[in-house]
């Protein structure tokens, strides 16, 4: 009989030792959800071989439950309507040239799902322009899987991920804003040249380099050396804050 008594206690310690690692692993979502309910999530990417890895090994991490993916537009919009996952991880290059509209067009039906874009490239400006196409967040694909799950939970319950310098410049900048925005907007106006004021503006309205050189028909080294201009009379870090910045003049009467 002694050598018997401990056996029921066996499932009990590991049903204990399971609980306690899902709700660790999903402290984000245990504050959303009070039932503990799983971490839904798709994926969309161009390669199956990207597919099925992700899928798999996000899966594989307690508390997240993997819903569908797919591989072009319509069939995203179909696994958000019929599966609605509350993550999409999005693979920014795989897509194609029009990921960001796609992102935008189908975030406006789609309002409940955070996408969270993969990139290959996770700088000031490639980060800008997922966020400002309604992406929640963007992981660089150089990093590991616990990242990739640090950033599904973190916009999984509202928040933003990105790059973790050029965030902290951002919010800097933000931080900041009611206090310098009186100073900024008159560096604008009296410190800026003509050319570096349209840089702004178009930086503003959320245009690439490549496409505000276009636009002022000068070429990209040079919109590259207006922004350092930009970045260094208005003391700013990084093209987020600057298009914050340059939205806020946009948006004033």
């Amino acid at each position: 009989m002694p050598d018997k008594a401990p056996l029921p206690m066996r499932p009990e310690v590991v049903r204990k030792r399971s609980r306690k690692r899902t709700h660790s692993s999903g402290r984000g979502r245990a504050r959303r959800d009070p039932a503990a309910a799983p971490l839904r999530f798709g994926v969309a990417a161009r390669p199956a071989l990207i597919r099925e890895a992700l899928s798999c090994a996000v899966s594989a991490e307690p508390g997240f439950q993997f819903v569908g993916d797919a591989s072009d537009e319509n069939g995203i919009r179909d696994l958000l309507r019929n599966r609605k996952p509350r993550v999409l991880l999005f693979d920014f290059e795989a897509l194609g040239p029009n990921a960001e509209v796609m992102i935008a067009r189908l975030r406006k039906e789609s309002s409940a799902t955070r996408f969270l874009v993969l990139a290959t490239r996770s700088g000031p400006e490639t980060v800008e322009r997922v966020l400002r196409a309604g992406a929640s967040g963007l992981v660089g694909k150089e990093l590991d899987l616990e990242t990739v799950f640090r950033a599904i939970r973190s916009v999984a319950g509202g928040e933003v991920w990105a790059n973790r310098l050029v965030t902290a410049q951002a919010l800097e900048y933000l931080s900041g804003l009611s206090e310098f925005g009186v100073a900024r907007t008159t560096a604008v106006n009296g410190h800026l040249t003509r050319r570096e004021g349209e840089i702004v503006h178009e930086v503003g309205l959320g245009l690439r380099n490549k496409e505000i050189a276009a636009k002022l028909h000068i070429s990209e080294k040079t919109v590259h050396t207006h922004l350092n201009n930009i970045f260094r009379k208005l003391q700013m870090g990084n093209r987020i804050a600057l298009a914050l910045f340059a939205r806020e003049l946009i948006q004033r009467p």
